[in-house]
């Protein structure tokens, strides 16, 4: 069996819409751009990003969110900013004889 099939794959978007609803949850539909866009800057600050402002980042953001793509870093920041982060899990293959 391949092992495509044997993992779950996602996609940027369905993370990305995943964001959204947490954002929409903890600040609203109304304010949860603005939100995520001054958390993400936080975030990006913390991390030597010193050209992270609202006003700078907030194309690049709702753009994301548009399109449904965006950076690994970028994801992981937008992740970070509504309190997720990402956990890696690998299968390993082992075949024994009997």
């Amino acid at each position: 069996m391949s092992l495509v099939r044997e993992l779950e794959l996602t996609t940027c978007k369905a993370i990305l819409e995943r964001i959204k609803a947490r954002a929409i949850a903890r600040w609203s539909e109304e304010r949860w751009q603005s939100n995520l866009v001054r958390e993400y800057c936080n975030i990006a600050l913390e991390n030597g990003e010193e050209n992270a402002t609202p006003v700078n980042r907030r194309g690049q953001i709702v753009r994301a969110f548009e399109v449904g793509s965006c950076s690994g870093d970028t994801l992981i920041m937008l992740a970070a900013a509504v309190g997720c982060r990402f956990q890696m899990v690998c299968v390993i293959e082992q075949i024994e004889e009997l």
